[in-house]
């Protein structure tokens, strides 16, 4: 090989082999940085402390107001339909005794007084033979003939005393004249139609003047000095209500309020809505800004818990488990749940190993909470303070999420 390659070779390798010997020599001496201490989360939990007392409980629900009556009026008998001392048309108002409508009974009026004539005469042919052959008999005879007027309702019949009486008027056809005339009497009160309570017109299917049959549907009616409420309960809920309770109704924006009393609660489930009716009577009126058809709000007060605690709903797990803290770290407790509501719910402490007054109730939690999980409290009706306890949980991977 040539001398002065060898030269240069050797010379590229001293001058490499110096400057990995320096850069070895200056990384020595650099400073090193501080080592950051290793990030350890905390896991925080908001507790209450458990205390029972006595609880007044209450049932809210919804349900459509309807009048407690509804009838449709409809004809008995036949004949030409005339107005009644009230116009015949939707909307109108009436009060109780109030003529609705009447039809035409001028023929059946007078074919009753016809009847009333016949039995006259019947009367008066046999008052004779009356005062000859049942003396005793006569004199109250005498009157009830003398009483009978044409324009009026028949009198009742005096009393029949004996069976040789009874014969006799048979015999004269005085008990048929007397019953007929009596059917004939009831027949003509249907002629006119009388409102049966306080109300309103809310439908009307026939014009005065038009020819009415027998079963012919006139109009209908509603009653407006009583009206029910409907609400819908939950099969769970039902326990709580009793018949009788004086329940507070109002508008569902809170405008309006009214009493009422609970009068039926149903023994069936609404296949629907897979809940119980409960029936709410309310004896207020239009007058009082309460009609037909609105949507009510009720509120039902229902029983006494003798010892139960109101807590927010999330706190509950697997349908009646909570979690405690115990020495730093989470336990699970079972408890008797009375009542769930919207947001919140009642529980009771079981016989034996429940929830106890005293112990430290968790109201917020991490999502990834676990039994034996070790947290740091403080207390939820005092806010965001400082840390009762400073356990740690190094064990677990970096969380940063805290229940505030």
């Amino acid at each position: 090989m040539n001398p002065r390659k060898i030269i240069v070779f050797a010379i590229a390798i001293l001058i490499l082999g110096g400057g990995y010997f320096a850069m070895r020599q200056f990384a020595g001496m650099k400073e090193l940085p501080p080592e950051r201490p290793k990030q350890v989360s905390t896991n925080y939990v908001k507790v209450n402390p458990v205390e029972y007392r006595e609880i007044d409980t209450e049932v809210v629900a919804y349900g459509r107001i309807t009048s407690s009556q509804t009838l449709s009026v409809i004809a008995e008998v036949g004949g030409r339909l005339m107005p009644g001392s009230i116009s015949l048309k939707p909307g109108t108002n009436f009060r109780r005794g109030q003529i609705l409508c009447r039809i035409y009974s001028e023929e059946a009026r007078l074919n009753l007084q016809a009847r009333k004539s016949e039995l006259l005469n019947l009367l008066a042919s046999s008052l004779p033979d009356l005062k000859i052959d049942f003396a005793d008999t006569y004199p109250a005879f005498l009157t009830y003939f003398e009483s009978i007027e044409i324009d009026k309702p028949l009198p009742e019949l005096p009393e029949i005393k004996s069976n040789k009486v009874k014969t006799f008027l048979a015999t004269k056809n005085i008990l048929r004249d007397y019953y007929t005339i009596k059917s004939m009497e009831e027949n003509l009160r249907k002629y006119t139609i009388y409102a049966p309570y306080d109300g309103s017109i809310t439908e009307v299917n026939l014009e005065v003047g038009t020819i009415v049959n027998a079963g012919t549907n006139i109009a209908r009616i509603i009653r407006t000095d009583e009206m029910e409420l409907e609400i819908p309960v939950d099969i769970h809920e039902v326990k709580w209500i009793e018949e009788g309770s004086t329940v507070e109704v109002s508008n569902e924006d809170g405008s309006g309020s009214w009493k009422g009393q609970v009068i039926r609660v149903g023994d069936f489930v609404n296949p629907a809505t897979q809940s119980i009716n409960v029936y709410i009577s309310v004896k207020e009126g239009p007058q009082s800004g309460l009609y037909d058809g609105m949507y009510m709000r009720a509120t039902i007060p229902g029983s006494r818990l003798e010892s139960a605690m109101e807590v927010p709903r999330r706190v509950l797990m697997n349908e009646n488990e909570v979690f405690v803290v115990d020495g730093g770290v989470l336990k699970t407790k079972r408890v008797n749940v009375e009542k769930i509501m919207r947001d919140q719910v009642l529980i009771s402490p079981l016989e034996s190993e429940g929830l106890n007054t005293g112990d430290s109730l968790v109201i917020e939690a991490p999502a990834n909470a676990i039994e034996n999980m070790r947290v740091t409290t403080f207390d939820a009706q005092q806010g965001a303070s400082a840390p009762q306890t400073s356990q740690s949980n190094s064990a677990k991977p970096e969380q940063t999420t805290n229940a505030s």
